[in-house]
């Protein structure tokens, strides 16, 4: 598709309103309409960045594609009807809240051949890019991620699992594949269902994660930890930094005087990170699939994938009387 794209935001609120933000400054996009029930928000959003205010998607005039960042619940209705029009979707995590949902969006995604596309931001952060990278050729033995802060009133409709941990569920997926063997789920409830979680996911071979997300920690926390035979990597989101630690040894293969109780400093690098916003990094990509230049890397099946690790979670934390 050559051409400038033609994008609409469906839903205005906190994430629609960065997506407008973002796909409004970029290059060979053009930012047609803010779709939002609420009057008022979407004059202002459109006001500020030069767009049409619009009610309702049956009134939403031709566009390539969209963004769709409605409340969860209306994730499968809202996308499935723009993908009927024809139109491209990127719709925020979680793709939908049951498998019904899911798998409908995913059928018509498949049957219109339309760019089905999901949220999952963290997967575009320039470290968890360079992560990747550097784990080429290394398995992984353990991942370790904790996503933790304090409750915010915005999203009120889904549990920490569902809100935060798909995050880290994604990024794990990403890193470590998909042969998960068995899920154990804690956590401590909230008045929106379980509010701090830590999950245990083991994998073939006896690879194993351990995941904590919170909306009860007063400090805001979004860290990765990935160990492998020889390294140990960090991830701090927010800051985009990647770290590789290394423990050196005195003495070597063959050493008889060399009993391993003597080591040397823990060597530590800082790797480059190219900083950049993940939210644009997402949005290129998307716009780069509609174009044709390459598949959505986060699919309909991929995010699928990640909601069931949520659901397995959900339903372990009910077997245990805590959802």
């Amino acid at each position: 598709m050559a051409g400038s794209i033609s994008v609409a935001v469906i839903g205005v609120g906190h994430m629609g309103k960065n997506h407008a933000r973002c796909l409004s400054s970029m290059k060979d996009v053009d930012l047609m309409a803010v779709v939002d029930a609420d009057e008022e928000s979407r004059r202002s959003i459109a006001s500020a960045f030069g767009c049409m205010a619009i009610a309702s998607i049956d009134e939403l005039p031709p566009v390539d594609a969209a963004v769709v960042a409605v409340p969860s619940a209306l994730h499968d209705t809202v996308g499935c009807a723009l993908m009927e029009r024809g139109i491209h979707c990127l719709i925020e995590k979680p793709l939908a809240l049951d498998s019904e949902g899911a798998r409908r969006l995913i059928d018509v995604s498949n049957r219109t051949e339309r760019i089905l596309q999901v949220g999952h931001v963290e997967r575009f952060n320039p470290a968890v890019r360079q992560l990747r990278e550097l784990l080429d050729g290394e398995k992984i033995l353990a991942v370790n991620a904790r996503r933790m802060s304090a409750f915010s009133s915005r999203v009120h409709d889904i549990d920490v699992v569902m809100d935060l941990m798909v995050h880290d569920l994604d990024v794990m997926l990403f890193l470590m594949g998909e042969d998960v063997v068995e899920v154990v789920a804690r956590g401590i409830d909230g008045p929106h269902g379980s509010d701090h979680v830590t999950a245990l996911v083991g994998f073939e071979g006896g690879r194993m994660a351990s995941l904590t997300a919170s909306r009860i920690t007063q400090n805001q926390i979004r860290q990765l930890e990935v160990t492998t035979k020889d390294r140990f990597f960090t991830v701090d989101y927010a800051n985009q930094e990647l770290l590789i630690f290394r423990q050196g040894r005195i003495g070597g293969v063959g050493d008889e005087k060399f009993d391993g109780r003597y080591v040397l400093d823990v060597e530590t690098r800082r790797v480059f990170v190219r900083r950049a916003e993940p939210l644009v990094a997402e949005l290129e990509h998307f716009i780069g699939a509609v174009r044709g230049e390459h598949p959505a890397e986060v699919d309909g099946q991929r995010a699928l994938a990640a909601l069931e690790l949520v659901w397995l979670i959900q339903d372990g934390l009910a077997e245990s009387g805590q959802e």
